[in-house]
């Protein structure tokens, strides 16, 4: 994993924070989209006959600003959902991991559907097997859908045990859902007579399971939320005594401008990225070693 580190040493303080309220924002805004203006929405679509008989190529990245479902009662609360299992995500694996995983995905699925469409549209000559091999543009309506699923499978992973509320009342354990889910793709995949769909359901599975590899060996241990949110309460409380201590020396010291005092070993980022940030030494790495709050605890130790 020590190019996971030193990718995210050289572009992690380009990591979007808070993608899944990105995420949550693209959704809310194909749902008003696909109401208001339903013609221009239809544009966005992966349409594999538009994509390679009409030369419409800019289908092949807008799928991802498509619905992950039909507009209903139930919208706002799938949305509120995704968006808390995926910040619960982001602040376990930090934000760079997170970016990894779902932009990934997002090319996986990009990578896998398109590739499957081209072979398919060089092998069938006939345009009108073309489409009932390809299921038209119904494929268009279920792709972001896998991708949501693909969230929740990662969140189970990263917390399996944790419960969700169904039906707001009733706990469930997330491996459970997770096990649902993955039965659900199954019977998705023999049922439905669309290629495009079988390839954005593996590439969804594929993807979480290529998560959940990556990110047991990139961490040296996973930790709940909790657990993390009491030691960097525990050590916030530390630094302030430490600064009303020392506050006497530090104001007599002068640093230079466009010097920083603190540089995170991981990601690079200084306290002039993020006033927010806080950075701490580790005592079980050999060497002065200083890591920002989000890598202070899934680093790997030097020896």
């Amino acid at each position: 994993m020590k190019f996971l580190y030193k990718l995210e040493s050289k572009y992690g303080k380009y990591a979007i924070k808070n993608l899944s309220l990105y995420i949550v924002i693209i959704f809310a805004f194909s749902y008003f989209l696909a109401l208001l203006l339903p013609d221009v929405y239809m544009l966005l679509i992966f349409s594999p006959y538009e994509i390679f008989v009409e030369h419409q190529f800019w289908r092949i990245f807008t799928w991802i600003f498509t619905m992950p479902g039909s507009f209903n009662v139930f919208t706002l609360i799938m949305l509120f959902f995704y968006f808390s299992i995926g910040t619960s995500i982001e602040m376990s694996i930090g934000t760079f991991m997170y970016n990894l995983y779902i932009f990934g995905g997002m090319l996986f699925t990009t990578i896998g559907i398109t590739v499957a469409s081209a072979i398919s549209y060089f092998t069938i000559n006939d345009s009108s097997n073309f489409i009932s091999f390809l299921g038209g543009e119904i494929a268009g309506y279920y792709l972001t859908y896998f991708m949501t699923i693909s969230i929740f499978l990662g969140y189970a992973l990263v917390h399996s045990d944790s419960f969700v509320l169904l039906y707001f009342f009733i706990p469930v354990k997330t491996t459970w859902l997770a096990f649902a889910d993955v039965i659900w793709l199954m019977y998705y995949f023999v049922e439905l007579n669309n290629i495009i769909c079988r390839v954005a359901i593996v590439a969804s599975v594929l993807n979480a399971i290529l998560f959940y590899y990556i990110s047991r060996k990139y961490s040296s241990r996973r930790r709940p939320v909790s657990a993390y949110i009491k030691r960097k309460s525990s050590d916030r409380d530390t630094g302030r005594k430490r600064e009303q201590a020392g506050k006497a020396t530090v104001e007599r010291i002068t640093i230079p401008e466009g010097v920083t005092r603190h540089k995170c070993a991981i990601c690079g980022r200084t306290e002039k990225d993020d006033d927010m940030l806080e950075f701490r030494f580790c005592s079980k790495c050999k060497g002065n070693y200083e890591y920002c709050s989000e890598h202070l605890f899934t680093h790997e130790h030097v020896k």
